[in-house]
């Protein structure tokens, strides 16, 4: 069967090697932004899928089509060689969107290489075939590289260049009188926070968000290690010494230590050991105005124990993390943790809200908020500072508050306690026999009951989507991310518990994210077949580039936007206007690094 144009160059987007310079490998291949993109009958993870794991695509007939049920599904190479066959499932009726569908499983077939999947039964119309796809054990790595440099692009406070073929993407030296105190302490002083990341779409630097998003990445890294010493990032810290270093620092731990260090910042700025909320100007920018352009003067907003306890978390993982690659930093790190710990002791009541302003007056910011109680906050803090410093009263601390505190089968930065579970599950201390026997054994029976919920839904799913909630409450803001934060719970159970499921089903929420869905879509921009092109990114809009800024998640469908004709699961769409499911947020691309880290084996 032979591709058309369009098609090959789909395959170049998904099989770049890891180092993302090469996610095109000729400047003579069109950008996306100018290709044509047929929606295919049958959807696939357009990146790939690992030849261990399992392999299921699912066909979505047009309207009208006669039962396919055991219909034959065939697998052809490159050249258009049939490879292996399979029959279809049984048709099934999608309770999310109400079409009909059918699983055509190929996990038997493992030869590497690039391949469509056709049901002859549909035709012969390149429509009727899949978009194509890689078959081999390092198929997410390009996937990997891209989404860590898409952190690296939300650089505040410094000029920011990404080439990949024939786009550069790049913004000057951004928020440099970054911040001001009035709203802090009441004073119209500035106070230097310089750096960070942008949370998401817009340039605001959000404590809690920022510290829940860095927590991720460096569980990633103590579960992953060898797979992300390895990567390579078009940063300029690359094979730079740290302070006190004995060697070149790997990159993604260059990456994350922006994120680190600003948060230093913000700590310092509060002057007690607390964390602001956010560092934002009043209102949001004008959207499309680049980094460098905005001129607004921005201010940290209060101090909440939320954001506190998330910042002592990260100091405290960071802390062990970068120990034995930069002492100098580690010891900062470690100092805060402390600082913020001492705090969080003198403010042991009520969660402290975060007050807007210093006066405790009606809100004052229009700029959005990460409001919450802080039981799970204070919970993964403790854990974090046990497993980092063997400190008695934190292990005391976590084990009292933990019973109280459900393992959640979804979970984001309002329910963090999930990353002290696994912390505190997976410690490597040489004194882990003093934690609570009952309480390991209780805890680590309801995170493989999770995994088990979450592989179950999964298998059952039209496109392999584990999120529990039915039809319409598990699509909300940011529901993308959610997704890919399953791959966390279903990775702690394989180590708890050993099983394939587990893994196929982390494989499975990537191909939901890639392509296999029902829009035949990726939702990592410039990453597998018709990835978003209008994200709600002010630089991807105001950079005067056709193409988006690379390696980010949109939030995805969101039942806020669904109707009475219009079901949740079918109201994402591509629209930079649409924030609502098309905004990017580094909370969603953290845990898309999380899961593609998870599949990607380390160099030999």
């Amino acid at each position: 069967m032979p591709f058309r144009s369009t098609s090959f160059f789909s395959f170049v987007f998904a099989f770049a090697p890891a180092g993302c310079s090469f996610l095109f490998p000729s400047n003579d291949i069109p950008p996306a932004s100018t290709m044509e993109w047929p929606v295919h009958a049958v959807r696939v993870d357009t990146v790939g899928y690992l030849r261990a794991r399992a392999k299921v695509a699912t066909v979505v007939p047009p309207p009208g089509t006669p039962d396919l049920s055991g219909s034959i599904a065939q697998i052809f190479d490159i050249s258009g060689v049939p490879e292996w066959s399979c029959q279809l499932s049984a048709r099934m009726t999608d309770p999310d969107s109400g079409l009909d569908t059918y699983f055509a499983d190929f996990t038997g077939f493992d030869t590497p290489g690039i391949y469509t999947v056709a049901v002859p039964g549909l035709g012969t119309d390149s429509t009727a075939q899949s978009a194509p796809f890689e078959i081999s054990e390092t198929v997410f790595a390009g996937a990997l590289t891209t989404a860590m440099t898409g952190l690296y692009g939300q650089r505040c406070g410094t000029a920011v260049t990404i080439t990949m073929g024939s786009d550069t993407w790049q913004h000057g030296a951004c928020h440099k009188n970054d911040a001001y105190l009035d709203y802090l302490t009441g004073a119209d002083t500035n106070s230097a926070s310089v750096g960070g990341w942008h949370d998401a779409g817009d340039y605001g630097k959000y404590v809690g968000n920022g510290a829940f998003s860095v927590g991720m990445l460096l569980a990633a890294w103590e579960h992953f290690q060898p797979t992300l010493a390895a990567l390579a990032l078009p940063i300029p810290e690359h094979g730079q010494i740290p302070e006190g270093g004995a060697g070149p620092m790997p990159d993604f731990l260059w990456e994350v230590k922006w994120e680190l260090d600003w948060l230093l910042t913000a700590q310092k700025a509060s002057g007690g050991g607390g964390a602001p909320d956010k560092l934002t100007a009043i209102d949001f920018e004008a959207f499309g105005t680049m980094p460098d352009h905005d001129n607004q003067k921005r201010y940290f907003a209060g101090i909440g124990t939320a954001m506190t306890a998330d910042f002592v978390a990260v100091m405290a993982a960071a802390a062990r993390v970068y120990g034995s690659f930069a002492p100098a930093s580690s010891a900062a790190y470690l100092a805060a943790a402390r600082l913020g710990t001492a705090y969080l002791a003198a403010n042991a009541g009520p969660a402290v809200p975060a007050n807007d302003s210093p006066n405790d007056s009606a809100l004052v910011f229009n700029t959005g908020h990460y409001v919450e109680t802080d039981a799970d906050n204070r919970l993964w803090a403790a854990a974090e500072m046990w497993e980092t410093t063997g400190d008695a009263a934190a292990l005391t601390d976590f084990e009292t508050r933990a019973p109280s505190n459900p393992v959640e089968v979804d979970f984001d930065w309002a329910n963090v306690q999930n990353l002290g579970f696994y912390t505190y599950l997976l410690s490597r201390r040489p004194d882990r026999d003093a934690r609570d026997a009952n309480l390991v054994s209780t805890l680590s029976a309801a995170i493989v009951a999770a995994a088990d919920q979450l592989q179950g839904i999964a298998a059952a799913h039209a496109f392999g989507r584990a999120l529990p909630g039915g039809r319409t409450n598990s699509y909300y803001w940011g529901s993308n991310g959610s997704v890919a934060r399953a791959a966390m719970n279903l990775w702690v159970a394989n180590v708890l518990q050993p099983s394939p499921k587990y893994l196929d089903a982390i494989q499975m929420q990537l191909d939901f994210l890639l392509g296999r869905n029902l829009y035949d879509r990726s939702q990592v921009t410039m990453v597998g077949y018709h990835p978003p092109a209008n994200p709600h990114h002010g630089p991807s809009y105001g950079d005067g580039i056709a193409d988006p800024w690379p390696g980010l998640l949109v939030g995805g469908a969101n039942h806020d936007e669904a109707t009475v004709n219009l079901p949740a699961a079918l109201t994402w769409r591509d629209s930079k206007d649409d924030y609502q499911v098309n905004e990017i947020a580094i909370n969603w691309v953290a845990p898309f690094i999380y899961a593609t880290a998870a599949l990607t084996p380390a160099p030999m």
